[in-house]
C-alpha cells in the first residue's frame, strides 16, 4: 500500500487540531483518513500540547509545499 504523505500530514494536521474530517479534491482519501485518526487517537490519549508531539509546522503557506513529491510505502 503507498500513503501519500502530504495527505496524510493534512489529515493529521485537521485531526490533531480538533477540525472536522474534510478531505479535499486532490487529496488521497485513505492517506488522509489515516492521518486524521492518527492525530485524532494521539490528541486523545495524550494532555501534553500538540507542539510538544508533533514538531513540524502544522500550517505551511500553499507556495511552500512541493506537491506531488512525496510518498510513504508500507510493506
Amino acid at each position: 500500500m503507498i500513503v501519500d504523505l502530504e495527505s496524510w500530514e493534512a489529515g493529521y494536521d485537521d485531526g490533531l487540531l480538533g477540525r472536522p474530517s474534510q478531505c479535499t479534491p486532490g487529496l488521497d482519501r485513505f492517506s488522509y483518513s489515516s492521518g486524521y485518526c492518527q492525530a485524532s487517537g494521539d490528541r486523545a490519549g495524550t494532555r501534553e500540547s500538540p507542539g510538544q508531539r508533533y514538531s513540524r509546522p502544522l500550517a505551511q503557506p500553499e507556495h511552500q509545499r512541493q506537491r506531488g513529491s512525496s510518498r510513504l510505502i508500507i510493506i
